[in-house]
């Protein structure tokens, strides 16, 4: 009879059983007010940035300025007074700079600045600028304000005086400043990206900025999430939960579920994220053009292709860093435990952002990049890197990602084992030593 009931008895599903840890580890995870801030507050962070100093910089205006000028080579005032006028207007064609001269000598003029350090110090002034006799020589004015550290206005008028006196200096020898400008004008470069449609005028500067991005999102989230993961299995371990949990299901399960379950979570944010980047990269070509704002900033449109790899990549480096993780977390009995653990996965995710700076950005198809964005460790970042500027070659694409699932079952494997044996361990943090003989013997 007991036969036959353990025949007639269902045989559970374990990938049902994964299944539910995984769908367990979701949702607790999404629901929190922390995950909802943080998917909210990177995009709504980036449009702040760059926005704001920018909307700033056309609706809150510079101000007019009252400035009072000695000049003592009776000659710089009405030039600079006029450049000042053509090039610093308000939004009605009206002088930003309101200039006056202050007439005085070398005999009185120490007694003439203190007398304006004590206007300016009441507001009569904004600034006050002390034009030498020998500017022409000595190649230095002075100025003087309460405050000296509004680097945009300094550098206004320090240029303007140097252009006057430069021109100054062209008429006296009887050059044609305007031919010497035309002359040594400077040749800027156009860049083009290109592609199978064709070649592209892109940005230089933002194609870089765009990949560096996104290079940089998957940079942190192989720490953080695998962090996540490690402090996940800690927690399930120190509050005994776990001891329940493997009552019904295996250690792998177990491992399984909380790795997929987690990145499940990283996944759903980044998707989210890469929404909002690839809708502005593709629908935002030329973003403030039309606001009037003076700035015409050209958003450089990033392939389908690049997206795909950008998730391809974040599950590739996931998986293989989460296992990691996970391993290290059972072998941990508490956070300070697991930080002295995990310096060798943090090193290796350090070490790649390194190299993707110093090494694949500088030369991409060098033979140095092509190997080290093979290796299984390096390949999300330096791989994906590589991907974003169109220099890795299809067959080198599918090689590093044939590799990183070999390692990955691999590291799986290894850290099944270890995870088994260290997550019913407590009181002690177990050695690289004890480490070796779980994965030996158990």
């Amino acid at each position: 009879m007991r036969f036959l009931l353990r025949l007639s008895k269902p045989k559970e599903d374990p990938l049902n059983k994964v299944f539910v840890l995984i769908k367990r580890e979701y949702l607790i995870r999404v629901k929190t007010k922390g995950f909802i801030f943080g998917t909210l507050f990177l995009p709504l962070f980036v449009l702040f940035i760059g926005l704001i100093p920018v909307l700033l910089g056309r609706f809150a205006g510079e101000g007019q300025k009252q400035i009072a000028v000695i000049d003592l080579s009776q000659r710089v005032f009405n030039p600079l007074d006029t450049y000042l006028n053509e090039i610093k207007t308000d939004n009605e064609g009206q002088p930003l700079y309101q200039l006056e001269r202050i007439e005085t000598d070398p005999g009185t003029l120490e007694a003439k600045k203190s007398s304006l350090n004590e206007q300016v110090e009441k507001g009569e002034w904004d600034v006050f600028l002390v034009i030498p006799e020998d500017v022409f020589t000595s190649n230095q004015f002075e100025l003087y304000a309460k405050n000296v550290s509004n680097f945009d206005f300094n550098a206004t008028l320090e240029n303007a005086v140097s252009n006057v006196v430069s021109v100054m200096r062209l008429n006296e020898s009887g050059l044609d400043h305007e031919l010497i400008d035309r002359l040594i004008q400077r040749v800027q470069v156009k860049t083009f990206k290109v592609d199978e449609a064709g070649a592209k005028e892109e940005s230089s500067m933002a194609s870089f900025w765009i990949s560096y991005v996104m290079v940089f999102l998957l940079y942190m989230v192989l720490i953080f999430y695998g962090q996540f993961v490690m402090r996940g299995v800690i927690e399930d371990k120190v509050s005994r939960v776990i001891e329940v949990v493997l009552s019904s299901v295996k250690p792998y399960q177990m491992m399984a579920g909380k790795i997929i379950g987690i990145g499940s979570v990283g996944l759903t944010q980044f998707l989210i994220w890469i929404g909002c980047l690839f809708f502005i990269s593709s629908y935002g070509t030329v973003l403030l053009g039309q606001m009037g704002t003076g700035f015409n900033i050209t958003i450089p449109s990033l392939s389908i292709w690049v997206f795909l790899s950008f998730i391809l990549y974040f599950l590739l480096g996931y998986f293989l860093y989460a296992a990691l993780y996970a391993a290290m977390g059972s072998m941990a009995s508490s956070e300070s435990d697991a930080q002295n653990l995990q310096w060798p996965a943090v090193s290796m995710i350090i070490l790649s952002f390194m190299l993707m700076l110093f090494v694949v950005v500088r030369d991409p198809t060098s033979t140095l990049s092509v190997v080290l964005s093979l290796v299984p460790f390096f390949s999300p970042i330096l791989m994906f890197t590589r991907i974003s500027v169109n220099s890795a070659p299809l067959n080198q694409v599918i090689l590093s990602i044939v590799l990183s699932v070999v390692m990955i079952i691999g590291l799986i494997w290894i850290g099944g084992r270890i995870f088994r044996v260290g997550i019913l361990m407590y009181g002690k943090r177990a050695n690289l030593k004890e480490a070796i003989k779980w994965i030996r013997y158990s």
